[in-house]
């Protein structure tokens, strides 16, 4: 199927006069890193191309998340990442006039009318279960489901992308035939993440600490992989004696404290200094970035990592870890140490606190190193590779 393609005035690249159908019910009113990612995306491929049509498939909590003369949408009842997708999608959903399915999500629905793409984030499921979650039932139905479905998903792609070099490679590396059909769409940074004066934040934040409080910051979904246990225990070896310094952990999807990281909270020394946080606005997160000492975001893997990226934007100082899509995103623009290293975070953590001169040079690094990622450059990746797989 070949659509009919003009040079686009805006960004030099072919513009697509074609119908492409975009998974996007994680646009379902709950926050996360998907849903940001789906929602930049077909906001920014609307901008950059003004010839492109998008037919959205939403969930039934928002059944038209975008307003847009050229956005059409059809709910479909079944969870993103279910069997349901999987099976039952392509008979239930309307493809007529789609030139080109897209979901950004790892996997794809069988037997699909039209070619399709999917945005594969990361394989953390097919490398080490125990990246995602700790509990061994999970590790067998959700793992089964991934290590079974990925690879489909990767054999019946017309293309794929993801987030990073360093998912790349670990992609490609894990299925060689596929190679030539990964590219790299980096997230990007929504404008929104900027510093917020002192006068402006801390009166979003009063219910949870007074003004000129000096914390550390952690933001991320309760997962092994965030390393949320190591972070607490660097924070303790640093901090623990210091009754002026908090913790405040943004932490969603986590069903209450593992029994390791409760232990650590157990510790008397601790007392109120640790603020767990299940949910924040965007303007109270944003506050929470700008008027964070430092931002610490020790995950053992990542795809992406796109809270350090926010947090520079922030204008806040990042230690995070020195291994795959972290070190590679974060670069110059952060402190980078082993996350497995306890004394290695904490060393960081005090030596950020108590030098403000290293802790400047490092706010002003990581700005400029956030300002390289731009949600319009992963539209206009993406449109490249939609115009690729319409063009065969």
């Amino acid at each position: 199927m070949e659509a009919s393609q003009t040079k686009n005035r805006h960004d030099g690249v072919l513009s697509t006069n074609a119908r492409v159908m975009i998974d996007a019910r994680y646009l379902n009113g709950n926050a996360s890193g998907i849903g940001r990612y789906t929602e930049h995306l077909i906001r920014h491929l609307l901008d950059v191309d003004d010839r492109l049509r998008l037919a959205l498939i939403t969930d039934r909590r928002r059944p038209r998340p975008i307003e847009h003369e050229r956005v059409d949408c059809q709910t479909f009842y079944g969870a993103p990442n279910s069997l349901s997708t999987r099976f039952l999608l392509s008979r239930c959903v309307d493809f007529s006039g789609v030139d080109l399915f897209h979901s950004p999500f790892n996997v794809l629905p069988s037997k699909l009318p039209v070619p399709a793409i999917f945005t594969l984030h990361d394989i953390m499921w097919l490398i080490d279960p125990s990246y995602c979650t700790s509990k061994r039932w999970k590790r067998l139905i959700t793992g089964t489901y991934y290590r079974t479905l990925i690879p489909r998903s990767v054999r019946e792609a017309a293309a794929i992308l993801t987030v990073s070099q360093h998912s790349r490679q670990a992609i490609a590396a894990r299925f060689p035939d596929a190679e030539k059909r990964i590219d790299v769409t980096y997230n990007g940074v929504d404008p929104f993440f900027r510093p917020v004066p002192p006068g402006e934040g801390w009166p979003l934040l009063n219910q949870w600490l007074v003004p000129k409080s000096r914390f550390v910051l952690v933001v991320g979904q309760g997962t092994p992989y965030k390393n949320h246990v190591g972070a607490l225990r660097a924070f303790v070896k640093a901090f623990g004696d210091d009754p002026h310094t908090y913790f405040v952990m943004v932490r969603r999807l986590h069903g209450g404290a593992d029994a390791e990281l409760q232990q650590i909270l157990d510790d008397r020394r601790l007392n109120s200094r640790v603020i767990q946080l299940d949910y924040v606005s965007a303007a109270q997160l944003r506050a929470l970035y700008s008027l964070a000492t430092v931002f610490l975001f020790p995950s053992l893997y990542e795809g992406f990592g796109l809270p350090a990226v926010e947090a520079m934007a922030c204008g806040t100082a990042v230690v995070s870890s020195d291994r795959g899509a972290p070190a590679e995103i974060c670069a110059d623009g952060a402190r980078l140490v082993d996350p497995e290293d306890t004394g290695a975070i904490a060393d960081a953590l005090q030596q950020l606190f108590d030098n403000p001169k290293i802790r400047k040079r490092l706010e002003q690094r990581g700005r400029r190193r956030a300002q390289r990622f731009g949600w319009r450059f992963c539209a206009h990746r993406a449109l490249l590779m939609y115009r690729r797989v319409l063009s065969r």
